[in-house]
């Protein structure tokens, strides 16, 4: 997975509201296993965040480095539990760490993927998006897929991945075109830590 791969969230969320919504095909016989959960915060939270970014770009702030930084912060980080993130990204390891170095890996995942934002800022074209009905394996794991239509015609295909948190729904993890960024920091980080868990030098990606 490149190392850019988690702005796929960013691509996602500014794109324009040009939507439609479309129902996921099941087998004959299958229902969805999520049809009796409530699943329209998450896909909410993901459309209202299309909205202030929209916003946003428009005002003409995103060309400010440090103006772009505080909006993602302030706007954008809110709807990411980055600590439970880290959490699944750490895997085992996460139950021998320290409070420290818990805390370091969670300040080093939240910074690579706000950084990742920021610059991808600038980048991003007016292309139409494409939302699916969110399905769920429980009630506590949902997500929402989407399209961004790209001039080409093959779209840019994107899973948020919720869970319902004591302050309500939350992302900790997104996937583009099925590669998960939740996997890409698991990766990073296992060549930043020794098995014992001593910091290694962090590797350049």
């Amino acid at each position: 997975m490149k190392a850019n791969l988690p702005a796929a969230l960013f691509l996602l969320t500014f794109a324009l509201p040009h939507t439609v919504t479309a129902t996921p095909y099941f087998p004959s016989g299958h229902q969805n296993p999520a049809a009796r959960v409530d699943m329209t915060e998450p896909a909410n939270i993901v459309k209202a965040g299309i909205t202030k970014l929209t916003n946003f770009i428009r005002s003409g702030r995103a060309q400010d480095r440090e103006q772009a930084m505080a909006f993602l912060e302030t706007q954008v980080a809110p709807y990411f539990d980055f600590k439970y993130m880290t959490r699944w990204a750490a895997g085992p390891a996460w139950r021998t760490m320290s409070p420290e170095q818990r805390a370091s890996m969670q300040s080093q995942l939240t910074s690579a993927f706000m950084t990742t934002l920021v610059q991808k800022l600038t980048s991003y074209t007016n292309q139409p998006i494409r939302y699916f009905t969110p399905r769920g394996q429980n009630s506590n794991d949902i997500s929402v897929s989407a399209w961004i239509m790209q001039p080409n015609g093959i779209p840019t295909k994107l899973d948020f991945r919720f869970y319902k948190s004591e302050d309500g729904w939350k992302i900790f993890d997104v996937k583009a075109a099925g590669n998960s960024a939740v996997v890409y920091y698991r990766k990073m980080f296992r060549q930043m830590y020794r098995p014992d868990n001593r910091p290694m030098n962090r590797p350049h990606y």
